[in-house]
């Protein structure tokens, strides 16, 4: 042991000299104040009741139904009628426009403020009027309550409850109860619309990472070279280092001791930090997670890559100001790195990864990230662009499908993109060889259509309040004839040969009501119960055989069947109904095949349920903790494709001879992006590694045709450049995903940014940040050490 007492003596030094830092104890008073800031912080939960701007999913629909109750008579009377009449003068002025057909843009806020208006004075309710609209479960509990012996909260709830029964498929599903954040026990103005739940995942994937990110990742990294600077030029001094060097220790160990004392320095400012947030966030927040104090470690190695360039440049030049210096300038070239490299991922890699595939004989179709929709050119292995992709575009595309003609249908929404209504109304658009696959538009689909479905002979569109059905003949007999006029309408959302399709029998004004609430247009029909309301997370899925319809809404799932005829779009009944969730999920997958059906949310659980009863018949766990983002049926076997969080995909298939679920089976393909199935070759298609293609053989996943596309330039100077220089350089910016997988205890975080799937994956970097400046430590310690040693000081 004797050995070790000089290091620990200089480290001890190097505590003494770092504390004469007035430096050192500004920050040691910013902390104090700063946890003495956050300590008053706290929370309660509250019933959901008025309305924000974000609660409008669909805003055109509900400016409608208001517009409607007020300008047609036969709607006065009924719940939508009463609460437009109940509304100010200012915005029922603005609503007879609409109704009279004009285009008027009313704000998000004077929406929802009006309808909070509805609060304060009930008289527009009429019990009456109310028993034709679908009320969910809690509402029939609230109904027959007094409201004197109700608190002002609850009897608020059921006031919203009323208005969403009487507007269905306008608001975005919202949990009974949401989170108001106090400061000294006084509400912060606005409330957070999730529950308790949620708001602890935020916290944790979200809040404290980001903080802790800033604060120790930044702020407290340059304040801890701003102190620690003068400590390795003061050991440099005449006759400090003659001193030091008297006694029995190596150079190399001194300097690593010195090195050990300033990180040993800094870590007491980030364990006064990082405790203090965990007994705030415990105390005030009642989250206690004990993994925040593992940011303790990781903030001090953080700081260990900056002054492991500090040490060097103080001894190179003895100078605390250099030394400082030289370290800012090499942080700012790690920032500017990290910054190109992530425009590099989102303005090159992302818009070329494929979202979707559509196969027709030996044509292939994608879409992309990007909104894009992409022709696979065979002669010159590569993608040839229908729909330019765009990183920060405004159109959005619809997932392409193959009908049984081999055509390729799909729309483009233009100003699509952030909202799903787009500039107007948008046609379907055809793409056939005989017009060398160029788009050319058919009927008129019905507004904020999201998605389609190939229902055996039919063509099914899904909008936010329904699903309309036609037939794939009149989707076909709806082509423009004209290829070079219909190649121009393909790019206007508003054709000639669409406007057609309006019915001429209705006044104008009730046509483009109608349009805005998403009826189903000319040429379709809804199939969907009238008493059904789409609410989000909704997703469908239909058997192989197109005769049974599976979807979700909101808690609920329901099972459709098909009755059809020759030549006649199928009639749908429901054939069972059953909640599923407790709690909203923030997404779910669904795929049906096999006489079952399979339902995935962002939890590691899969639900196997029978698709006639909606009976659960399983629960299959996913191994590793990974969750679902795709979910495909393998035609009417009981065998399912799941696309797993880790980009590869696992068979999950019915064992007949153990009678279980089983995922025992995995495909040997990385960095999946997208899996399909075609049927009538029996394949799985995996779009991985952004925009490479496998057909696979569905039974024994042996390889039949790969399409590998030519790189892109920009593409190139990513993978030849920017990659390797990413690796050379210390990620220390990217240690802040290290820092939100230790909080969360997550690998990734997902994101559904739209209702077509697949769910897109943002995959926390954590081993190779800490590797890459691991290495980077060790190779500045090494230069630092042998120039001590072999420098005359």
């Amino acid at each position: 042991m004797k050995p070790i007492w000089p290091y620990l003596a200089v480290i001890l030094d190097s505590f003494h000299a770092a504390l004469s830092s007035r430096i050192l104890w500004i920050a040691f008073v910013a902390i104090w104040i700063l946890l003495g800031a956050l300590s008053p912080i706290g929370y309660r939960e509250d019933y959901t009741t008025t309305f924000l701007d974000r609660d409008l999913d669909n805003a055109s629909r509900l400016k409608a139904m208001l517009a409607q109750g007020l300008v047609d008579p036969n709607q006065a009377s009924k719940p939508a009628g009463r609460i437009a009449a109940a509304l100010s003068e200012d915005l029922k002025r603005q609503l007879r426009q609409v109704g009279e057909g004009e285009d008027v843009r009313i704000w998000f806020s004077k929406l929802s403020d009006s309808l909070n208006e509805l609060f304060d004075d009930e008289t527009w309710y009429d019990p009456v009027a109310w028993q034709s609209t679908v009320r969910l479960r809690e509402l029939r509990e609230l109904d027959p309550m007094d409201a004197e012996a109700m608190s002002d909260s609850l009897r608020a709830r059921r006031t919203r409850l009323r208005i969403e029964a009487a507007l269905p498929g306008v608001f975005q599903s919202r949990s009974a109860r949401s989170i108001r954040l106090t400061y000294f026990g006084m509400d912060f103005p606005a409330r957070l619309a999730i529950d308790k739940t949620q708001f602890r995942i935020v916290l944790n994937q979200m809040v404290l990472p980001t903080i802790i990110n800033w604060l120790l990742g930044f702020i407290l990294v340059f304040l801890g070279i701003l102190v620690t600077a003068s400590i390795v030029p003061d050991m440099l001094q005449p006759g400090s280092l003659h001193l030091l060097l008297s006694k029995p220790i190596s150079r190399s160990m001194l300097l690593i001791s010195k090195f050990i004392g300033g990180c040993a320095f800094v870590c007491l400012c980030v364990i006064q930090l990082v405790i203090g947030l965990y007994l705030i966030s415990g105390l005030r927040l009642d989250v206690w997670n004990a993994r925040v104090l593992l940011c303790i470690p990781v903030s001090v190695f953080v700081f260990a890559v900056f002054y492991s360039v500090s040490v060097f440049a103080g001894l190179r030049w003895r100078s605390p100001i250099l030394a400082i210096g030289v370290t800012c300038m090499f942080g700012a070239f790690c920032v500017v790195v990290g910054f190109i490299g992530g425009f590099f991922d989102v303005f090159v890699s992302r818009p070329d990864s494929l979202k979707h595939l559509a196969i027709s004989g030996d044509e292939v179709f994608a879409t992309t990230r990007g909104e894009g929709l992409l022709r696979w050119d065979a002669a010159g292995q590569q993608w040839d662009e229908v729909f330019e992709s765009e990183a920060l575009g405004a159109d959005r595309v619809l997932p392409p499908v193959t009908l049984d003609d081999g055509s390729i249908a799909t729309a483009r929404v233009v100003g699509g993109r952030m909202n799903v209504f787009g500039m107007g109304a948008f046609d379907l658009l055809v793409l056939t060889e005989p017009n060398r696959w160029r788009p050319q538009p058919s009927l008129r689909l019905p507004t904020a259509t999201t998605r389609l479905l190939v229902a055996g002979d039919d063509l099914l569109a899904v909008n936010t309040s329904g699903a309309a059905i036609t037939s794939q003949s009149k989707v076909l007999q709806g082509v423009a004839p004209d290829p070079d006029a219909s190649e121009g309408a393909s790019v206007e959302p508003e054709s000639s040969a669409s406007a057609e399709n309006t019915p001429s029998s209705q006044p104008d004004w009730m046509a483009k009501l109608s349009s805005m609430m998403g009826v189903p247009t000319a040429g379709f029909e809804n199939i969907l119960p009238k008493e059904i309301a789409l609410n989000p997370p909704r997703t469908f899925a239909i058997d192989s055989s197109g005769d049974s319809l599976v979807f979700l809404s909101g808690k609920d799932l329901f099972s459709l069947h098909g009755n059809r005829d020759a030549g006649i779009p199928a009639t749908w009944t429901r054939t069972a109904e059953e909640t599923l969730f407790d709690e909203l999920p923030r997404f779910a997958s669904l795929a049906t095949g096999g006489g079952h059906v399979v339902v995935a949310t962002q939890t590691s659980e899969l639900r196997v349920l029978e698709t006639a009863t909606l009976e659960e018949k399983a629960l299959v766990t996913l191994p590793q903790q990974l969750t679902c983002l795709a979910l495909v049926a393998l035609g009417d076997q009981d065998r399912f494709v799941v696309l797993t969080s880790d980009k590869r995909c696992r068979i999950l298939e019915w064992n007949s001879v153990a009678k279980t679920w089983d995922m025992q089976k995995e495909i040997p393909v990385k960095k999946v992006e997208t899996v399909e199935y075609v049927s009538k070759s029996n394949q799985i298609v995996l779009a991985h590694h952004l925009d490479q293609v496998d057909f696979l053989d569905a039974e024994h996943f042996g390889i039949r045709r790969f399409l590998r596309p030519h790189v892109s330039r920009w593409r190139q100077v990513d993978r030849y450049l920017m990659t390797p220089l990413r690796t050379l350089t210390p990620q220390t910016g990217e240690l802040g995903g290290t820092v939100a997988a230790i909080i969360s205890g997550e690998t990734s975080v997902e994101f559904h940014r739209d209702a077509s799937g697949p769910v897109e994956l943002v995959r926390y970097k954590i081993l190779e940040p800490v590797l890459s400046c691991s290495l980077f430590i060790l190779l500045m310690m090494t230069l630092s050490c042998v120039y001590f040693r072999r420098s005359d000081f």
